[in-house]
Formats: structure tokens, C-alpha cells, sequence
């Protein structure tokens, strides 16, 4: 422990408080740290520490510090106020378990533990003071809202204001009445004002956090909202329209326990479980989201919305014709609802229906044209000609100052590959450097993190003697494995081999790297291989068959396109000695650069917004694959997209042989299988074989140093003599 005299303890101390007050947080947490490890029996301290991690939004981080202040200075009233804040912010079954535990045995006056505990009490409704005489006049306002005469009613409660200026619930009716005739600016105002006068009800915030998302105000929104949750931790709509706001600024893990909170306060009501599907399908959980969707169904059958996601998440989930059933249905239900037109329309984009896509995406931009991914999804299947109205239509969409961040993504991503359908090379950069640099800002990416994982994966991997012994029960499921960087041509690879008469291709499960994932992790290390008993190892690949054959029942061999596997390869080997790993190479000029010009879904691959975190990620996928090589070079099959694309049927064969397959003709005319393709390139593995997309990166080589320089070693010597 530190020592630092009291003098030294109220020196850092006041300069915390300094730096805390100018919102420089991680400066002034450096100063309270300090003297924590110097003496951890100051409330004082473990109180603001827990002040600056619920306000910079991470509640969780607060908890053990306002349970320090607590025991500290338990009759103090500020602490428990801010632990409950805190509590209500993670919304955490746990956390709200051991605050009311504490709060119980703790020493605060009755009246304030009672009014604190009655804030985690489902069905307690907040009732504000309001003098029986005001009381009378505000149930005569109420009938004038009802009918809509918000100008009387703004003109009564003003009067009643007048009269009681420190009543809250005039303040939020005249607030309510402003709100309705569009005079946001005196709503937003008042509504702060009720909520100051009394900041136990929760009402003003949430009215307040609506207005804001109507008026495009999203921050502000999100802060209304948590003062809401803060007030009333189990007022559903507070906590439904925190969960929205979040999914909104696409702060989706964020989002989940406010909506799992709303779903155990109120099981009947739909809501809660729509936006939970939408949140489960969002992180790429579609079992769960349908689960959810399945009881939102259940409640209310016939809202149009549910019907769409239900649809979505099926359609992920490749149960695609009763994805298009519920599609349908929500369509006969609400036929405009944008969800439900342009899912459909990604629905036979994914199937290779284009023709049929065409007029559903184009049904889709007109109902919501504002919406920069419906014409980014939309140019994956459609090729831009000279004077084709769509480019024009997404540049005056980009460059409008009311189009939101999330849709000038969209918008950027399209014009760019819009631009180069125009052979506009030199128009291209500008408008995807804008859209990359924008998706990164909502998900920055540390590339650190990904060289640490890295190391820590391949130590744990390296603690096993390799080939070593066979593991004995281990399973005899063989599926094929096609991995790889992503663009790199992964999705044509896996289209020839599931061109097989023998061969069902199932695309990107995303269950082996997961369940690989789950069995090393303890504690936030990574467990050695080497450590693990044989049982553990033979568990993996029996869940990995249960779970491809509650998606394939029939399936005798699958190909699976999870590009993850190959950093699990030796683990997966272990346990499916049969399974086939085809690990897909590509310059990494071009395959760098074509990942840089796509959008990813969400919340994925967030290295791609770039070009620096693309050559390191670049070298972490090499060192995995030089890895496996060094210790089981035949425990894998490498192919070279360009000689693949260069020469098709003399790779083909040896890429089927590797599979362990007979050869069919079928092998060399990939293109005409129908099977769903539900990656960024559907539309180009319909096409045949082409030489088109080599040495892309030529065209746009002076935007790419910083991409060149990560590389390093690993650029080809040819980079700069290719001009």
C-alpha cells in the first residue's frame, strides 16, 4: 500500500474534484485511485469515483465503490440515492438484489429507505404531491387533452402554473399541451423544469426523452430516458423507450437488460419482446430472437411489425419459406411497413431471385428514402448504368445536413459502389472514406485488443503437443470448413463445393469459433488446450452436430463458411477428426481493399472501417494460419483465389479432391446453384467465373499507405513497380 499523508490525500483529492468538474474523468479517476491504494476507508472517494462511472455510463463499475461508501457512511442518504441510481442503470436482476438487501439492514431514516425500496417494487406507482386544490383544476385539464384542444388546455395550465409556480404537474401538463402543438423548444423546457421540481417523478423525463427522439435529438433523448429509469426502475414504457433510444444509437448490448427487465415487469405486453427480438437479431442470436418473437406472436398475432421480424430472423436462421410466409403476412397486414418491403426484397435477393427483388427494393426506397442501407442493399444485386437516377438521388441524400450519421453510412457505401459500377474511379474515396470513418466512430475498435487475443489463443493452442494422440470418442460428423479473411473468396469457394450432389451448403452458422470460444474462456483468460480433459473436447463436437442438425435434420455432410474456424483449427480437428478445413488466400491488396468498400452487418468485423486496423488484422490472420501450418500442415487445404479465377477447372478438381469428394461437373458451373447465399457477395457468385476483381487495389493505390504500411513484410513486391 501507498502511504500519502493527509495533506498529500486532500491535494490529490481537490485536484480530482477539478478535473472531475471539467469532465475530464480518466484524469481525475487517476487521482482517486491513488488514493484508494493509499487508504480504501474514505467514503468520500469511493462516492465520486462511483458519481463519474454513472455518468459516463457504466453503472456496473460503480456498484462495488457505493457498496464501500455505504458500509462506510451508512446513514448517508446521497450514497443510497446513487447506489439505486446505479442499480436502475444496469438493470440487473443481481444488482437490484444486493442494494435491497443492504438498504434493509441499513440505518437510513425510515421515510427515505421506504421511498427508495418502493422504487424497485413492480406495480408501485409514484404519486406526486399535488395540494387537493390543484389537484380539482388539473382533472379539468385532462378532458381538454383528451379532445385535443391543446390550446386551452396550454392556456389553462399556464393559469394554474401562474398560481402555484413549484407545482411539477402543472409544469408537465403545460409541457404535454406545448409538446402536442409543436412548440418543442417551450415543451423541452418545461418538462426539464417539472422534472427539477420534483425528481422523483418520472414522468416529465419520459415524455421529455419522446419529444427529443421526434425532434432528431437522440443524445438528449437517451438522457431523459435513464433519469426516467433512475426515477421509476420498473416503469415499463421508461424502460422500452431507453431500450429503443439505445438501438437507435446503436448501442445494442447496452440495450438488452433495460428490455429484459421490461419483459419479467410485464409478460403481456409485446413490446418489450419485439424490441428484444430486434435486439437478439441485431447480435446475430437468432435462436433467442426467435424465441422471443415467437411469444410477442403469440400476444398480439396481428401487429405487422413482429410478423417482419419474425420474418427476419428466420430468413437468418434459413427456415426461409415460412420467413417468406410471415413476410407476407405482415405485408397483408400493413403493406407500406418498410421492414416488412424491403425484407422481403433482401429475402429474394439472398435466394438469387433479382428480377423478382427489383421492384420490392425499389418499393422500399420510395416508402423510406431517407434510408442510406435499403439502397446500399439494394446495389448489391443491381449494377448502375449511365444516367441511372439512383446516383444523383443518394449524393443529395449524403450531402443533406438533416440525413443522420447511420444513414449517410449507407448512403456512402452505395455511392462508392455506384461509382465504380461508372468505372468513376477517381469519385470513389471520398465519399467511402466519409462512410468508414463515420461507422467507426459509433464502433471505434481497438486492434491491440485482437493482437492480444491472438497471443493469448495460440499460447493456449501451443500447450498441447501437436498432431499428439487422438482424441478417443470423438465424433464422426466431417463437415467442410471454408475459412479465410472475409472478401477473400470464401463464398465462391464454399458455392462450388455445396455444388456437390453429396454436399448441403449451410454458409455462416457461426456456432464452431463460439463454442471453441466458450470451452478455452475462464475469467476473462484463456485456458491452455493442453489442460483440457478429452470429455470436454468430444462435448464440442457433439454440440456443434446438435446444433447443424437442428438447422440441416437430413444433411449426410454440410459445408460451413464461418471464417473464425480457421483460429480454432487444431481444437475443432481434435474434435471432428473427419472435418475438412479449406483456408481461402487472396492478395491482400485486393482483399483488403474490398472489405474497406463493404458494409458489414452490424456490430461485425470492425477492424474493416480501417485501412491501418485492416493490415494489422491482416497479420494476425496470417501468423493464426503460418501457425497451424508450422505444426499440422495437412490437417489443411489452401487455395489461392487468383489461380482459382485464372484457372478454374484444374483448381476445382484439386479443391474437391482435397474435400475428400468424388468429382461432379456440377463443381465447375457453381453459379447455377440456386442454394441461398446470404453474404456481401450473392450477387457474384451467380455469375460465372470471372478475372474481373484482380488487382482492384491498382485503381486506388495512392489512398492506401497506411493500409501498405501496417502489412509491412507481408505487402507483395510488386506493389509499387504495378503502376
Amino acid at each position: 500500500m501507498t502511504k500519502l499523508s493527509e495533506a498529500q490525500l486532500k491535494q490529490h483529492y481537490d485536484q480530482a474534484m477539478k478535473l472531475q468538474a471539467a469532465k475530464q474523468h480518466k484524469e481525475a479517476l487517476s487521482h482517486y485511485e491513488k488514493m484508494i491504494a493509499a487508504n480504501p476507508r474514505i467514503p468520500e472517494v469511493h462516492f465520486q469515483v462511483a458519481r463519474i462511472f454513472t455518468e459516463v455510463g457504466k453503472p456496473e463499475r460503480a456498484l462495488p465503490h457505493l457498496q464501500a461508501a455505504a458500509a462506510l457512511r451508512p446513514a448517508e442518504p446521497a450514497v443510497w440515492r446513487l447506489w439505486a441510481a446505479a442499480v436502475a442503470l444496469t438493470a440487473e436482476p443481481e444488482a437490484e438484489a444486493t442494494f435491497l438487501a443492504a438498504l434493509k439492514l441499513s440505518t437510513l431514516p425510515p421515510a427515505v429507505k421506504l421511498r427508495l425500496q418502493d422504487r424497485f417494487t413492480p406495480g408501485h406507482a409514484y404519486v406526486p404531491s399535488v395540494p387537493d386544490e390543484v389537484r380539482a383544476e388539473v382533472r379539468k385539464i385532462m378532458p381538454l387533452m383528451k379532445a385535443k384542444r391543446f390550446t386551452e388546455a396550454e392556456l389553462m395550465a399556464a393559469s394554474l402554473l401562474s398560481r402555484n409556480p413549484r407545482c411539477a404537474a402543472a409544469v408537465n401538463l403545460l409541457a404535454t399541451a406545448q409538446a402536442k402543438q409543436g412548440k418543442i423548444d417551450a415543451a423541452v423546457a418545461n418538462y426539464n423544469k417539472a422534472a427539477a421540481l420534483d425528481p422523483e417523478d418520472a414522468e416529465p423525463l419520459n415524455n421529455l426523452g419522446q419529444i427529443l427522439i421526434e425532434a432528431g435529438r437522440l443524445p438528449e433523448a437517451l438522457e431523459a430516458f435513464r433519469g426516467a429509469v433512475v426515477a421509476a426502475p420498473c416503469m415499463v414504457p421508461a424502460l422500452v423507450h431507453l431500450a429503443l433510444a439505445m438501438r437507435r444509437s446503436e448501442q445494442v448490448v447496452a440495450a438488452l437488460p433495460f428490455a429484459l427487465r421490461a419483459a419479467r415487469l410485464d409478460p403481456s405486453d409485446p413490446m418489450p419482446l419485439v424490441i428484444l427480438g430486434n435486439l437478439y437479431t441485431l447480435r446475430r442470436d437468432f435462436e433467442s430472437a426467435e424465441a422471443v418473437l415467437r411469444k410477442a406472436l403469440a400476444i398480439a398475432p396481428d401487429r405487422a411489425d413482429t410478423q417482419a421480424l419474425m420474418a427476419q430472423t428466420l430468413a437468418r436462421l434459413g427456415v426461409d419459406q415460412e420467413a417468406m410466409t410471415h413476410f407476407d403476412r405482415a405485408l397483408q397486414l400493413q403493406p407500406d411497413l418498410p421492414l416488412a418491403v424491403g425484407g422481403k426484397a433482401s429475402l429474394l435477393q439472398t435466394l438469387g431471385r433479382f428480377e423478382e427483388a427489383e421492384p420490392w427494393f425499389r418499393r422500399s426506397l420510395e416508402l423510406d428514402p431517407a434510408n442510406g442501407e435499403t439502397y446500399r442493399g439494394f446495389l448489391v444485386s443491381h449494377k448502375v448504368q449511365p444516367g441511372d437516377p439512383v446516383v444523383d438521388e443518394m449524393i443529395a441524400r449524403f450531402n443533406d445536413p438533416k440525413t443522420t450519421d447511420a444513414n449517410r453510412v449507407g448512403f456512402g457505401f452505395g455511392i462508392a459502389k455506384a461509382l465504380e459500377d461508372l468505372k468513376q474511379y477517381d469519385q470513389v474515396f471520398p465519399y467511402l472514406r466519409v462512410a468508414n470513418d463515420l461507422a467507426r466512430k459509433v464502433n471505434p475498435y481497438d486492434v491491440k485488443v485482437r493482437h492480444e487475443r491472438v497471443a493469448a489463443l495460440l499460447r493456449s493452442m501451443d500447450s498441447r503437443d501437436w498432431p499428439g494422440e487422438p482424441v478417443p470418442g470423438a465424433s464422426g460428423f466431417g463437415p467442410i470448413f471454408v475459412t479465410g479473411m472475409p472478401r477473400s473468396g470464401t463464398t465462391l469457394v464454399e458455392q462450388i463445393i455445396a455444388s456437390h450432389s453429396s454436399v448441403t451448403g449451410a454458409g455462416e452458422m457461426n456456432i464452431a469459433a463460439k463454442l471453441g470460444a466458450k470451452l478455452l474462456a475462464a475469467d476473462r483468460e484463456t485456458l491452455p488446450l493442453g489442460d483440457l480433459a478429452p470429455g470436454a473436447i468430444v462435448r464440442l463436437g457433439e454440440d456443434y452436430l446438435t446444433q447443424v442438425r437442428q438447422r440441416h435434420p437430413d444433411a449426410a455432410r454440410v459445408t460451413d463458411k464461418s471464417i473464425q474456424s480457421y483460429m480454432y483449427l487444431g481444437l475443432l480437428k481434435l474434435a471432428m477428426p473427419k472435418a475438412r478445413f479449406v483456408v481461402v488466400r487472396r492478395d491482400p491488396r485486393d482483399n483488403l481493399l474490398s472489405i474497406y468498400k463493404n458494409k458489414f452487418t452490424e456490430g461485425t468485423h470492425l477492424y474493416s472501417n480501417s485501412l491501418r486496423d485492416l493490415g494489422e488484422y491482416y497479420r494476425t490472420f496470417h501468423e493464426v494460419i503460418e501457425f497451424w501450418r508450422a505444426r499440422v500442415p495437412d490437417w489443411f487445404y489452401e487455395v489461392q483465389y487468383e489461380e482459382l479465377v485464372a484457372n478454374p477447372e484444374a483448381e476445382t478438381r484439386k479443391l474437391i479432391a482435397a474435400c475428400g469428394l468424388d468429382w461432379e461437373d456440377a463443381c465447375l458451373n457453381s453459379h447455377q446453384n440456386t442454394r441461398k447465399v446470404d453474404t456481401l457477395s450473392v450477387f457474384q457468385v451467380r455469375q460465372p467465373i470471372s478475372k474481373a476483381s484482380l488487382n482492384a487495389w491498382q485503381r486506388y493505390e495512392s489512398h492506401l499507405g497506411e493500409m501498405f504500411e501496417a502489412l509491412g513484410d507481408l505487402l507483395p513486391e510488386d506493389t509499387h513497380a504495378a503502376r
